[in-house]
């Protein structure tokens, strides 16, 4: 039901959108995997109720993340060649010390919704299969930033010149949907702020070099809340 949530709130957005570019996209994934230390991802999984990022760039030793909430956990894991085939790509993981029934344990991700496709602007991951449990991700075909904070989903359209923010709460309930954003270049990262009742949302990303970000509520020039982002994807227009 959370997925299906999510890709009818996108679904109706994307109704008032133009069609991505011809010219593709480029996407950058991100986790903070310590205190404030930032890799970048190949995969990563919002989840309802938790979020997994998986560091490494192809097959080889890698780390497992995990949130639950704000705690963080870490673990060494091997990751195995891609199997591809009939539009999906199964990466296998290892664990040191557990097993898993066929097919064990993997990241499923899709090798034709893929921001290699200009009708694309993030790739599909749609499921980690780990020790912990199998685990669905959001996905939101046309988001211009993926984002997660201990309590919240964020999801940023920014397409023919609108910019549009969503939330969701960790368990998948609907959170916020503001239209009317804008969008600058800050010291490498780009900052959105919306603005609605006297109250402004502001999410920063950054990209390689300069890496995190935060998702902040102000009121007549305080800050209410901060929440540091624990991952998240940036598409960018090539």
């Amino acid at each position: 039901m959370f997925l299906n949530r999510v890709r009818l709130a996108a679904g109706l957005l994307l109704s008032s959108l133009p069609l991505a570019s011809a010219a593709g996209f480029t996407e950058a994934s991100f986790a903070q995997v310590g205190a404030d230390v930032w890799k970048p991802v190949r995969f990563w999984c919002d989840a309802p109720g938790r979020v997994l990022a998986l560091s490494g760039t192809g097959a080889g030793a890698g780390t497992l993340t995990q949130w639950v909430g704000a705690a963080r956990s870490q673990v060494a894991v091997t990751v195995g060649a891609d199997n591809a085939g009939a539009g999906q790509v199964y990466t296998p993981l290892t664990f040191a010390g557990s097993s898993a029934p066929a097919p064990g344990f993997f990241v499923h991700s899709s090798n034709v919704e893929t921001v290699q496709d200009p009708a694309y602007r993030l790739t599909h991951v749609s499921e980690f299969r780990v020790p912990a449990g199998s685990f669905a991700c959001r996905y939101v075909p046309q988001a211009a930033v993926l984002a997660a904070t201990a309590r919240h989903s964020v999801i940023v359209w920014d397409s023919g010149g609108k910019v549009t923010y969503a939330s969701r709460n960790r368990d998948g309930t609907p959170g916020v949907t503001i239209t009317g954003g804008t969008r600058v270049i800050l010291d490498g990262r780009t900052e959105y702020r919306w603005n609605r009742g006297g109250y402004g949302y502001v999410l920063t990303v950054g990209l390689a070099g300069h890496a995190g970000g935060e998702l902040s509520v102000e009121l007549a020039g305080r800050t209410l809340s901060r929440e540091s982002l624990l991952a998240y994807s940036v598409s960018t227009p090539r």
